[in-house]
């Protein structure tokens, strides 16, 4: 028990001598607390004492995590009011929780206590004057402060950022100020409304969940400036999303063998082989042989197949399912798409490099570049290409593309004849309006050697005579050379010799067997005087010199035209076509026809 001065009033004898006792008693029984004077003087002085008693019972009622406590007004004994009240707040067994030291003061008589836990309580109030209390009232009726709670009424699963998250917010004060946080009290501030408490059952809200979240379980947490507080759950859940998918030829050999699939975060420790994922249309009919990670890349390695060099996207695509030891985060969110076309990460590979004598008169003119796919618009010029070694000298004078082919046309050059590969070669660099796809992805070789598709071609007829000129007779020669070398393996080495005086009029034909066509015009009428018969020379030796081919008449003439062979008295246009089965090394079969002005043998 406290006890409280009070005032006395005093009328002094101006010559009095005064001397001043203070008895003090207090009653610890009693429902107040006293202060006694004792005067002793010269002159009379009246004394006053006054005590302060018990205040009453407070009311106390509780918004949200507010409580109000209010109280009657309570006078000293001697009807001065009380200045100061003291509040203290009790569980209900009856355990001091709270002191409100001087809650209410200049004889105010409320008092707010904000942040109150969840819970039960009563209230006391104690009555004061300069330091002096009463004895403490009996505790008002219980107050039942109720939780402030959150309630999320939009899905609390969050699968895209930002995200806007909506709730219920109930139990918080109207007119109390809030701020939405991330996570905790001092967790990042979360833009939200409202941010003024306009209902305290039912108050609606909104917050942002800002991109850049982590992937996992968040609190959104709603503090009052009076004290409320409430959070709710949510879980972002963000499996890896698919950044890019790229198809790519890593070894450069015109089929793709790789797809790199990088998503929206670090990727989980993966194990599930190839089972996840779905390829369709691969091209050159490749199909997956395993899948790794790292970082947030996915590689596909691809099992090259058996197809055309294809380096072109067309209908290819790739799908992937979940797999819980597929693709997936950190926190175990698993990551699936559906079918989904690569960009082209792949650059056209040459596939076929082809010279050629396009005008068949034995100097190349022609390179085409086939592609591995179809090649976007071409203005480079001929500045992206090289070219070294050109039979016959030939200068490269323009590139055209179309579709997936490429054409180098050439000026022929001075030198002679030549439809020989020899040391040709062919180079390309990558130039932004060169040899590149529609990806742009730019195509760049160096000095390969081009295949001959220029066919050989027969540039002279000449003989070496025997006794008589212009008549066929054993060991005259005759050499016809080409514009290449021959491949060994077609030349025959020995060959039969027909001279024919053909039916009726007309010029005599020769045929040279596996070397020449048959019936060749000799362009007159000498050589065999006997009507529709023929002379024929075998076992007539075949040698091999260079370009040149050069046939030695064989030693015996049989048949009835034998003994009709004439002798030509003048040069005639000699017409020779190679047999069809005479090839070049590279196979071409010469088609060429050349007529030589010549007394034959």
């Amino acid at each position: 028990m406290t006890l409280m001065s009070c005032r006395a009033n005093k009328r002094v004898v101006a010559t009095a001598t005064i001397s001043l006792a203070v008895a003090v008693s207090a009653l610890a029984t009693s429902s107040h607390a006293a202060a006694t004077f004792g005067v002793v003087a010269s002159g009379g002085v009246p004394s006053l004492a006054q005590s302060v008693p018990q205040a009453a019972a407070p009311l106390a009622a509780a918004t949200g995590s507010v409580a109000t406590v209010s109280w009657s007004a309570t006078s000293l004994s001697g009807g001065t009011p009380a200045e100061i009240y003291s509040v203290r707040r009790y569980d209900l067994a009856g355990m001091l929780l709270a002191t409100l030291t001087d809650c209410a003061t200049g004889g105010a008589l409320s008092c707010t206590e904000m942040g109150v836990p969840t819970g039960s309580y009563r209230y006391t109030v104690q009555a004061g004057i300069q330091g002096w209390h009463g004895i403490e009232s009996a505790a008002s009726a219980e107050v039942v402060v109720s939780p402030q709670t959150l309630a999320i009424t939009s899905d609390p699963i969050i699968t895209t950022l930002p995200s806007v998250v909506t709730g219920t917010l109930g139990n918080f004060v109207v007119g109390e100020t809030v701020t939405y946080r991330l996570d905790d009290t001092d967790g990042p501030v979360l833009t939200g409304s409202p941010t003024t408490i306009t209902d305290s059952v039912s108050q609606s809200v909104s917050v942002t969940v800002p991109e850049g979240t982590t992937d996992t379980v968040h609190s959104i947490v709603v503090v009052g400036s009076l004290g409320s507080l409430a959070s709710a759950a949510v879980r972002v859940v963000m499996p890896p999303t698919l950044q890019s998918l790229q198809m790519n030829d890593s070894n450069g050999n015109g089929r793709v063998d790789q797809v790199l699939a990088t998503f929206s975060e670090t990727l989980a420790t993966y194990s599930a082989g190839t089972a996840p994922w779905t390829l369709s249309n691969t091209p050159s009919g490749g199909s997956l042989a395993s899948v790794t990670t790292s970082g947030a890349v996915a590689t596909l390695t691809i099992a090259e197949g058996d197809g055309a060099a294809n380096t072109a996207v067309g209908a290819f695509t790739i799908a992937l399912a979940e797999n819980s030891s597929g693709i997936r985060d950190l926190n175990d969110n698993l990551a699936s798409f559906t079918a989904t076309a690569p960009t082209d990460g792949a650059a056209p590979v040459v596939t076929a490099l082809v010279m050629l004598d396009n005008n068949a008169n034995g100097k190349v003119d022609r390179v085409t570049a086939t592609f591995s796919e179809t090649l976007a618009a071409y203005s480079a010029g001929t500045t992206p290409w090289s070219t070294a070694d050109v039979p016959s000298g030939g200068v490269l004078s323009n590139v055209s593309v179309s579709a997936t082919v490429a054409t180098l046309t050439f000026t022929e050059g001075a030198g002679a004849v030549d439809t020989a590969v020899g040391t040709m070669t062919v180079g390309l660099a990558g130039n932004a309006t060169g040899i590149r796809d529609a990806a742009g992805n730019l195509s760049t070789f160096s000095n390969l050697a081009p295949t001959d598709s220029a066919a050989p071609i027969p540039t002279a007829v000449t003989d070496t005579n025997g006794a008589t000129n212009g008549r066929f007779e054993p060991g005259d020669t005759i050499s016809i050379t080409f514009s290449e070398g021959l491949q060994l393996s077609t030349v025959p080495t020995s060959t039969t010799v027909t001279v024919t005086d053909p039916s009726g009029t007309g010029n005599d034909r020769l045929t040279i067997a596996d070397i020449s066509a048959v019936n060749r015009n000799l362009g007159a009428n000498g050589y065999e005087t006997l009507n529709n018969t023929s002379a024929v020379f075998g076992a007539s030796t075949v040698a091999l010199s260079n370009s040149n081919r050069t046939v030695t008449v064989g030693p015996t003439c049989t048949g009835i035209g034998c003994a009709g062979l004439g002798t030509q008295g003048s040069a005639a246009n000699y017409s020779f076509l190679a047999a069809t089965t005479l090839t070049d090394i590279a196979g071409n079969t010469s088609t060429k026809t050349l007529v030589v002005s010549i007394r034959m043998c």
